[in-house]
């Protein structure tokens, strides 16, 4: 921790780096934590930076995780660029939800910057403990650089936590790194796989930046073909196939049932959509359950009604949504209105699979041709 209340009740705060006059000064008297008033030590070596730590941290919920100087020093950072315009309190201890964010700016605004792994569970609870008493939840991600394969990036479980959305930047992510001292924006996300993502890229010196950061809008762009997302389909599947045996697996039973083959499926099941990233799944699955249960039965089927039948298969277990704490938009029935567009102007063509391999790909081809543009350019906007 980088505060701490002396005697008197007052806080003591390591922001500014103090010189070692002022550390002498600190350690010759006692310090305090301020959320459960138990003696703190201040911690300063000749490489470290200064802060607090308990003599001995049972019973204290709001530090129960240990500190790295990564996270000491980005927190700093933070604290020193916001304060420029704003007032803001380093570790502010809200008692109505047993809370302290490492940053509350002007009273509202809770800036989490988290390096270390938090599990979906407590990552949810946070989020929703400010939101129900009116703080602003603002996640920063600063563990690891996000990992590059080729021109795509891997967004594990964990990350995918801090996705937030708008619709100048479509699903967005940020982080912070202490060393260099800037930023990080990956915006217009846009999922190849389930944790491998198209995305657009700014590198931002927090010099640069005020506070509440504004980002220069990148142009629309989405780093694989349709091709390519056939390609990893197909790939997919057989993946599935081989190391879930098939038959056992709720979506390939539900597909030989009726009496088709998962690879030679209507190629309006299984292509990419604007907020399809709501659904943990490949589009495939979903896509192919909503067909089974509604399109092939309904000429006309409404975006709530495609939702309610999504949802249901979310609560037998045989869908999963990604875990997004932060968002309250996009919702499934966007995604379904995405996607019944696309369905009245390609679906109704469709909906006979091809019976063999040739005829697949020659089929895939010309749907490329055809409807490539139109998919890929409604990814983004």
């Amino acid at each position: 921790m980088l505060v701490a209340r002396d005697q008197a009740g007052q806080l003591v705060s390591l922001t500014n780096r103090p010189d070692q006059q002022t550390i002498q000064k600190i350690r010759s008297s006692s310090q305090f934590c301020p959320s459960c008033r138990q003696p703190v030590i201040l911690k300063a070596g000749a490489v470290k930076i200064p802060h607090f730590a308990h003599k001995q941290l049972e019973g204290c919920q709001p530090f129960s995780e240990g500190e790295s100087e990564r996270h000491l020093k980005g927190k700093a950072d933070l604290h020193s660029w916001i304060s420029r315009t704003h007032q803001v309190e380093i570790e502010a201890y809200l008692p109505e939800i047993s809370q302290r964010p490492d940053l509350l700016v002007d009273g509202k605004a809770a800036i989490e910057y988290q390096c270390s792994f938090l599990s979906a569970a407590l990552f949810t609870a946070r989020t929703q403990g400010y939101q129900e008493n009116e703080f602003f939840p603002f996640w920063i991600y600063g563990g690891p650089p996000i990992k590059r394969q080729g021109n795509l990036y891997r967004f594990s479980t964990f990350h995918r936590l801090f996705f937030q959305y708008s619709p100048l930047f479509g699903f967005w992510f940020l982080a912070y790194c202490p060393n260099r001292e800037q930023f990080t924006l990956y915006s217009q996300l846009v999922p190849l796989t389930s944790s491998l993502y198209s995305a657009s890229l700014q590198t931002i010196p927090l010099t640069s930046l005020s506070y509440p950061p504004h980002f220069a809008q990148p142009p629309a762009s989405v780093l694989f073909s349709l091709s390519d997302w056939f390609k990893q389909k197909e790939r997919w599947l057989q993946q599935k196939l081989y190391f879930q045996q098939g038959l056992y697996d709720p979506f390939f039973s539900a597909v030989y049932k009726t009496g088709h083959h998962p690879s030679l499926l209507p190629l309006c099941i299984g292509v990419p959509v604007r907020f399809m990233a709501l659904i943990k799944n490949h589009p495939i699955e979903w896509q192919f359950y909503l067909w089974n249960d509604l399109l092939i039965h309904e000429e006309k089927v409404e975006e709530r009604e495609a939702a309610a039948a999504i949802e249901g298969r979310i609560k037998k277990g045989e869908l999963q949504l990604n875990v997004f704490p932060v968002l309250s938009t996009p919702t499934i029935t966007d995604l379904m209105k995405e996607y019944l567009a696309f369905w009245e102007l390609a679906g109704k063509a469709e909906k006979e699979a091809g019976q063999t391999t040739f005829g697949q790909m020659e089929r895939e081809k010309c749907f490329i041709k055809e409807f490539e543009e139109l998919l890929m350019r409604r990814l983004i906007f």
